[in-house]
């Protein structure tokens, strides 16, 4: 399970809009984009990114952003949205957070609290941070008292089925 949200930052005095997708067992950014608008193609185009590294995940927990979920439905209460087809045609199963309730997508949003504390550290270098988040900085949910890092827990806690995949996925590029 990956679970994905949109964050406003101010970097260098410009208006941004960062999209992270984070792993929800180990706590590692799977993917990350920073762009002019929170829009659903930016969402897609972080997405592939993402799936184009490490594979598909079974499922995405988001929030009912207008990026993720359609806000109006027709007559016969049916809606369409880019975000939900994208993920169907991966085979991934879309969750939707409960409506008022940030709780249920708290690690991301966990995640965007370590953000706004920390990444004055790195002179508002995102790509910096995020390696230092996802490969140096120990995470106390996870193996603490050996210093696991978000990135050594994802691969210790991914099934073997799916590094067997991932390896075969590497020989072939």
């Amino acid at each position: 399970l990956w679970q994905g949200d949109w964050k406003h930052l101010v970097i260098d005095d410009k208006e941004k809009w960062l999209i992270a997708f984070l792993d929800d067992a180990s706590r590692r950014i799977m993917c990350y984009g920073v762009y002019d608008n929170a829009t659903t193609e930016n969402t897609i185009q972080t997405l592939k990114q993402g799936f184009k590294e490490f594979g598909c995940p079974r499922e995405i927990l988001t929030d009912h952003g207008t990026q993720f979920v359609a806000n109006k439905k027709d007559k016969k209460g049916n809606s369409s949205h880019k975000f939900p087809e994208f993920l169907a045609e991966n085979g991934i199963k879309h969750i939707l957070a409960g409506v008022h309730h940030p709780q249920t997508n708290g690690k991301i949003e966990r995640f965007f609290g370590t953000l706004e504390q920390k990444r004055h550290l790195f002179q508002n270098n995102l790509d910096r941070f995020m390696d230092w988040y996802n490969n140096v900085l120990p995470h106390m949910s996870l193996d603490f008292a050996n210093a696991e890092t978000p990135a050594e827990a994802f691969w210790r806690k991914l099934p073997e089925e799916r590094i067997m995949g991932y390896a075969g996925w590497l020989l072939e590029v």
